[in-house]
């Protein structure tokens, strides 16, 4: 008898647990945070003038310049100063905070490295100004990518 009772036991917390399943699913599971600083986002007023700094010795030869810029810390702007950083991956790149004037205000996005990925709205995908920004950054891509390219081309061009 005690196994029989066991049994409808069992199959009841298997029923019970098949219940629970679709229900499951609907638990928002946490999403890590990205890296702070990467969210492009529209500002009011433009950055002040760039700062001259003076660069330091190189540390190494796998270092690179990150150049200071001014960052939006919500409203307000704050100076991050120029640095020697070591790549963060072979092959990757800096790029600096652009700023991308608008009639609504600034649109700014943050210097990162090429392999990082930026936090970009939808509503602000869809201005024009932001499409116009990416297709000119891609411009830009292509020719790092093809730098050989467009420098032969520009020196053939100079010869004439």
């Amino acid at each position: 008898m005690f196994g029989k009772s066991f049994r409808y036991f069992a199959l009841s917390m298997i029923a019970a647990a098949a219940l629970c399943v679709p229900s499951a699913a609907q638990i928002p599971v946490p999403v890590p945070p990205l890296p702070p600083g990467l969210h492009v986002r529209i500002t009011t007023g433009a950055p002040p003038a760039v700062r001259h700094e003076v660069r330091a010795a190189r540390p190494g030869p796998d270092y690179v310049w990150v150049a200071g810029y001014w960052a939006d810390d919500g409203g307000h702007w704050a100076w991050i100063p120029g640095r020697w950083e070591r790549t963060v991956e072979p092959g990757a790149y800096w790029i600096p905070a652009r700023y991308i004037h608008t009639s609504h205000g600034t649109i700014y996005e943050p210097g990162h490295w090429s392999n990082q990925q930026l936090v970009v709205d939808e509503d602000l995908r869809r201005r024009s100004e932001w499409r116009h920004h990416e297709r000119e950054h891609e411009r830009e891509l292509e020719r790092e990518r093809h730098q050989e390219y467009y420098r032969y081309d520009r020196d053939d061009h100079d010869r004439r």
